[in-house]
């Protein structure tokens, strides 16, 4: 049996002698009623002459009593004879090429499988441009080997105008496989049963390529041991039974610039790692897309990598740059957009005005107005059309290159008013929704949020607040920018005051500079000065506590006491020194932040900020200890212990661990090594708050040096392993660097 084969007799010649056979006409019988030649009509069923005009298929029709449906089937498959240029049709291979690049685990798995004896049929699914195609032909070329009765390839043209339906298929297979065409029985459910009986007495591995639905799909599987079937589409196909499901993802970041070096060769590339990484970037590792680019670049060698990168890095004109010769992105996502229906097509096509990087159904469902349920069942479809990916449960994202199209219909299909009005519509929902969500964590008498359609997002509890808040972060914190440009500036104040308080759980977002810092333009917008004194002293807290960004942090904190002062708000100068006392203590300033605290303090108390007061005085002993008084210090500290931190939940159970860490650094700095020993062990790190990784850090370091000092050298490493670790996720990378010199001067 000859592999990488196919039937010689075409669709056309397959489907008439079905035909005919279900009439009970010999040949001569048929060209009797219709005209046509006995040779004619022979050539025409073995595939050796051009699909016949429509003239033709019209008396064979006639003679063979077909209905209209039926005649138009028969034409349709005659002009596709002609288009392909004639008989008879060469072999249906998948062409393997030299470059292929990645995919390991899906071969090895692949080679498991079909060489396994449990599993007959496996679906290797992705969307369009992932390489389906090329991974079966790598897997078919080294699986080979395997199935000594050879391999079979059909193309199914699942993403075609006229898939080719499965009992046509199983003409082609069955002939492929060594049945004469005259012993194809005419039955679809004969012929079906005579393509498994083929599989069951085989060896042989048949590719179906380009499956469009579970119905083409599930006649052309086997039953028994001994063949094995690979079916790629950009379907799941989650209705077969029995078979094996793969998903194609993009390639890595690595795999992606290998495959680029691979199309152009060493010369090329030299030198240019920094413009191969950026063009895989916005190729968005897509298999298709790497291909055109390297392609494009291989027709220009007067083009360098960095060359293209500047045509691509324009959004606008990404998709257009993506074209080579008869390759294109858009085209390729267009075959899946046409296939959708319309509100399935209204959906993907305004999810590229989402702002972040994923949504979830209710978000979703804003929209489109549809209720939630009705669109997380079109999410899912778009999942399993390869257009949509599911990147955690109830969370889905578009590809880049994919919003980039959908953004394209959506500029090509509806009006501008329209979409503007929808990204409003969203970016109201989501502030209003987010400033619901702060409230649960505001302190009593918080406002409530604005009225509107739809509804906010209720949650019922904090923590499905937070859920709903952590997820949906880069959404509500690029909604600020729309309502911000719509002159929305009270709802934008009014969501960064009811966050005010959930910012202090998450230090680390960076979505906290976006928040206040538009916070700040909104109240200058209003006219409101006090309300800017407060979002600047804000914006310097989330310098400052959340990037790490000192002198920024006092620029700002001096802006804020400036209007403070302006505005007579005590209690907003008070909070600026103590911002200015945690600026000058990072910035090597101790004896200055000493003086700003004293000022804090003293603010604090005439407004009767006990909070304020203590985080204060906290500050001031850690300024003292640095100053050398580190005596004064824990005295400071032992007495602030169980002082309250205000009515603010889980905020003084956050001071008292913030304050035996201070103790234990304190008694670290008088090198009380024992008692800093049992000090560090009583640092907790408290449970309501979300982001304390460089906190557990520091408080490991410190405990580690103290271990050191009492010869106990296995703990310490232990620990200074773990803070290596920790500063790292919080992205501190110079305390991450000091670190691991520590750890390497262990030995």
């Amino acid at each position: 049996m000859t592999s990488h084969t196919s039937s010689l007799a075409t669709p056309f010649g397959g489907t008439l002698r079905s035909l005919r056979r279900a009439a009970r006409l010999t040949l001569e019988e048929l060209s009797e009623a219709s005209g046509v030649s006995v040779r004619a009509l022979g050539d025409m069923e073995r595939g050796r002459s051009r699909g016949p005009q429509r003239r033709t298929v019209d008396a064979l029709a006639a003679a063979l009593g077909l209905d209209d449906e039926q005649r138009e089937r028969l034409q349709r498959l005659a002009d596709a004879g002609r288009e392909r240029g004639g008989a008879p049709t060469p072999p249906y291979l998948l062409r393997t090429v030299p470059d292929f690049t990645g995919r390991e685990p899906e071969l090895a798995e692949l080679e498991s499988l079909a060489t396994g004896t449990h599993t007959r049929a496996v679906v290797l699914f992705a969307p369009g441009g992932q390489g389906k195609t090329t991974l079966a032909a790598e897997a078919l070329r080294r699986l080979s080997g395997s199935f000594p009765d050879g391999c079979v390839c059909v193309q199914l043209h699942g993403m075609s105008d006229s898939p080719l339906p499965a009992d046509e298929a199983l003409v082609l297979l069955l002939t492929a496989l060594g049945l004469p065409p005259e012993r194809i029985p005419v039955d679809p459910a004969a012929r079906e049963a005579a393509y498994r009986a083929a599989l069951a007495t085989r060896r042989a591995l048949v590719v179906l390529d380009d499956a469009a639905d579970e119905t083409q799909t599930r006649p052309l599987l086997p039953d028994a041991e001994g063949s094995f079937v690979l079916v790629t589409s950009r379907r799941p196909l989650a209705g077969l039974e029995g078979v094996r499901r793969i998903r194609l993802g993009g390639l890595s970041g690595g795999e992606s610039a290998t495959l680029l070096e691979r199309i152009l060769g060493a010369p090329r590339t030299d030198g240019q790692s920094e413009a191969i990484t950026r063009l895989t970037e916005l190729c968005g590792h897509l298999p298709l897309a790497l291909r055109i680019v390297g392609n494009r670049l291989s027709s220009r060698p007067s083009w360098t990598p960095a060359r293209l990168v500047s045509q691509l890095a324009d959004e606008e004109r990404r998709l257009s740059g993506l074209v080579a010769g008869d390759l294109a992105v858009r085209g390729a996502l267009a075959l899946s957009y046409g296939q959708l229906t319309e509100p399935h097509r209204l959906l993907l096509r305004r999810l590229s005005l989402i702002p972040g990087h994923d949504t979830g159904p209710d978000l979703a469902a804003v929209l489109t107005g549809e209720d939630p349920l009705t669109t997380g069942d079109v999410l899912d479809l778009l999942v399993d059309r390869g257009l949509l990916e599911e990147t955690a449960p109830g969370r889905y994202a578009l590809h880049d290159l994919v919003r980039l199209f959908a953004r394209e219909r959506l500029d090509g299909e509806e009006p501008e008013s329209v979409a503007r009005e929808v990204q409003l519509r969203m970016a109201d929902w989501l502030l209003r929704s987010a400033s619901a969500a702060g409230r649960l964590f505001e302190a009593p008498g918080a406002p409530e949020p604005w009225a509107g359609e739809p509804a906010a997002s209720i949650s019922e509890s904090a923590a499905a607040a937070e859920e709903w808040l952590t997820a949906e972060r880069s959404n509500w914190a690029g909604a600020l920018p729309l309502m911000s440009e719509a002159g929305r500036h009270a709802e934008i104040l009014h969501t960064s005051r009811t966050l005010y308080w959930f910012s202090d759980r998450w230090t680390q977002w960076p979505e906290w500079r976006t928040l206040f810092s538009y916070g700040a333009r909104s109240a200058a917008a209003l006219g409101d000065r006090a309300a800017e004194a407060h979002q600047l002293n804000c914006l310097a807290w989330a310098h400052g506590v959340g990037a790490y960004q000192y002198e920024q942090a006092e620029q700002l904190a001096r802006r804020a006491l400036e209007l403070a002062i302006e505005t007579g708000d005590e209690g907003q100068q008070a909070w600026a020194w103590s911002y200015i006392t945690g600026a000058r203590l990072s910035l090597g300033r101790p004896a200055e932040a000493a003086e700003a605290a004293a000022k804090a303090i003293r603010l604090f108390e005439a407004v009767g900020d006990n909070t304020g007061k203590a985080v204060s005085q906290r500050v001031l002993g850690k300024a003292l200890r640095e100053s050398g008084r580190a005596e004064e210090a824990l005295a400071l500290h032992r007495a602030l212990l169980d002082t309250s931190a205000g009515d603010v939940p889980g905020l003084t159970e956050f001071v008292q661990a913030l304050l035996r860490h201070e103790i234990a650094n304190d008694l670290l700095a008088l090198e009380r090594w024992p008692e800093a020993v049992a000090a560090y062990r009583t640092v907790t790190t408290p449970l309501a708050r979300g982001d304390l990784d460089r906190f557990q850090a520091q408080a490991l370091t410190g405990l580690a040096t103290a271990l050191r000092h009492c010869g106990e050298l296995p703990e310490a490493r232990a620990h200074l392993t773990r803070a290596h670790e920790l500063f790292t996720a919080a992205g501190d990378t110079a305390s991450a660097a000091e670190t691991a010199e520590t750890i390497e001067a262990l030995g």
